[in-house]
């Protein structure tokens, strides 16, 4: 009798090592994973690189390359700031939006004069009175990272609208871009300087 209880005890005793050993078990993998997704998540985050538009965040593909990731936000920024200002509909609400609150803030005081010129010549007035709608279309932007700031060239078109009748115009500029200090209303850190429109002609059908 007393070697049946000695047995038992032993083997409750060996059942409780066993589930011991198998909690310890769980419980060092559950770490480790844990542990091992943090590690792969933070380098997931630091290596991708964001546009920001309007606070809003837009993703590009996961980078390692510095020289890339410079690259891709330099373009976006540009292409960003072209679309802002050279994209209009017959709305002045429209354009003072995404001009005077947007645009503005990526670009230095070359982009208010050259606002200023086109309010001076009725530009968006004659716009809005024509129910013209031009959307920017970028061809190529083509960036020298020789020397800071980093000279750009800019190329596309602007399609205008006007009901059925189709048009284009050529719309090159050059200039430079450099980084800025991050602000709420320039997210990226980048700014554009000394813009001048190359070509704006129409392109002939």
């Amino acid at each position: 009798m007393e070697y049946k209880i000695f047995s038992n005890l032993e083997k409750q005793k060996r059942n409780w090592t066993f589930l011991v050993i198998v909690c310890l078990v769980i419980t060092f993998s559950t770490a480790f994973f844990c542990m091992h997704y943090v590690y792969k998540t933070n380098e997931s985050v630091k290596n991708r690189y964001y546009v920001l538009d309007n606070n809003v965040k837009m993703p590009t593909v996961r980078i390692k390359s510095h020289r890339k990731a410079v690259d891709i936000l330099c373009e976006g920024h540009i292409t960003l700031f072209h679309d802002l200002f050279f994209s209009v509909e017959p709305d002045l609400s429209f354009i003072k939006k995404n001009i005077e609150t947007k645009a503005l803030y990526m670009i230095d005081d070359t982009g208010l004069r050259m606002y200023n010129e086109l309010q001076e010549q009725k530009y968006f007035s004659n716009i809005v009175l024509g129910r013209y709608s031009i959307i920017m279309e970028k061809d190529s932007i083509n960036i020298d990272y020789s020397s800071y700031p980093y000279q750009f060239e800019f190329y596309g078109k602007q399609r205008i609208e006007k009901g059925a009748d189709i048009s284009y115009r050529n719309l090159i500029t050059k200039g430079s871009i450099k980084e800025s200090g991050v602000t709420p209303n320039n997210l990226n850190g980048l700014i554009i300087e000394n813009l001048r429109v190359i070509n704006n002609k129409d392109v002939k059908q």
